[in-house]
């Protein structure tokens, strides 16, 4: 499962370091259903797991608070607004990429007296070195190398009913994500053990046809020459299979194990996901520009949430629909296009 996955069920809408008992309790009955419903018969498992849910929901809290407030997206606002000059080429393209998301249509049509959506902005910045051409009243610099920020993979996710809404949705997902890691681990895990015990077979069964080839016909006809040999390097793989077989759980230690991974991550949460500031000093071009040489260029700051390998910034932005281009055109323009 990806990191922009919504959670069903609970809201978790309070702020502080305070966790209703009821959300307490949602939450780990979510946990429980999502990574193994056995886990209710290990003795004490909300006890067990209180504390570690506690924690990510708190941790949640912390990332959907670096999020920025909701940006006016739309048309109107793209002039005096710095993040959607560099986000969106033209003031056109911001309508445009609300309007091709299906649940953005979807959610106007089952709202008919809904003026505006809110809902989050999913793109990445990626960043190209260059050489370019920098002017300094009447003096043109050519080669020079630059840093070209560009911003991809648009998509506007889950549209709400107001910016609260939004929000709590990105708690959810990040709940969710830190479930899905827990759950990757175990998985994980099963596959290993299952490979571990795969090769332990064969090298048994190498083994005992090693072992019967020394005292057959096979070794009155070579005079046994590297059959000890070749038998003790079986036998030291086998003992390296034991070995890794030992930190895995067996069958009776299985749902233990499946609680310590729960409670790991869920410690850990920090370890699996982020969100972190990125602060990028650009000019009307979207290059790169320190502030030494260049006090025209405006400094705007944009989220990214990295988790394992991937990475992907984030916005809320609530988007009119005075602006939203109806299905039929824009099937009519894509189809203008392919024309």
């Amino acid at each position: 499962m990806g990191i922009l996955d919504w959670l069903f069920g609970s809201n978790d809408e309070a702020t502080g370091s305070t966790v209703d008992p009821a959300v307490i309790e949602q939450r780990i009955e979510q946990v429980v259903s999502m990574v193994d419903p056995r886990l209710k018969f290990v003795s004490g498992y909300q006890q067990k797991l209180t504390k570690p849910v506690v924690q990510a929901i708190l941790y949640c809290r912390e990332l959907e608070g670096k999020i920025p407030a909701a940006l006016d997206m739309s048309a109107a606002a793209w002039s005096h607004d710095p993040i959607l000059r560099a986000l969106f080429a033209t003031a056109h393209d911001i309508p445009a990429v609300f309007s091709r998301s299906p649940e953005v249509q979807d959610y106007f049509e089952q709202s008919p007296g809904a003026e505006t959506v809110w809902a989050t902005l999913r793109f990445r910045h990626q960043e190209e070195k260059r050489f370019g051409v920098e002017v300094h009243g009447e003096v043109v610099q050519h080669d020079v190398p630059q840093t070209s920020v560009s911003f991809v993979e648009k998509k506007v996710l889950l549209p709400c009913a107001c910016e609260h809404d939004a929000r709590i949705e990105i708690r959810r997902r990040a709940f969710k994500f830190l479930v899905t890691q827990a759950l990757e681990q175990i998985a994980s895990a099963n596959t290993r053990r299952k490979d571990l015990i795969e090769q332990r077979t064969m090298l048994q069964a190498r083994l005992s046809i090693l072992k019967g080839q020394r005292t057959g016909l096979e070794a009155m006809l070579d005079g046994g020459d590297g059959a000890i040999e070749r038998i003790d390097e079986v036998e030291r793989k086998l003992a390296d299979y034991e070995r890794a077989l030992a930190e895995f759980p067996g069958a009776a230690e299985t749902l233990d194990y499946v609680m310590k991974r729960v409670r790991s991550v869920l410690t850990r949460a920090s370890e699996y996901l982020q969100v972190t500031p990125i602060k990028l000093r650009l000019d009307q071009m979207n290059i790169v520009v320190p502030e030494a040489t260049n006090p025209a260029g405006i400094e705007i700051v944009l989220p990214e949430v990295k988790a394992k390998h991937a990475r992907a910034n984030m916005l809320v932005g609530r988007f009119p629909r005075a602006e939203l281009i109806c299905r039929g055109s824009l099937i009519d323009a894509a189809q203008r296009m392919l024309g």
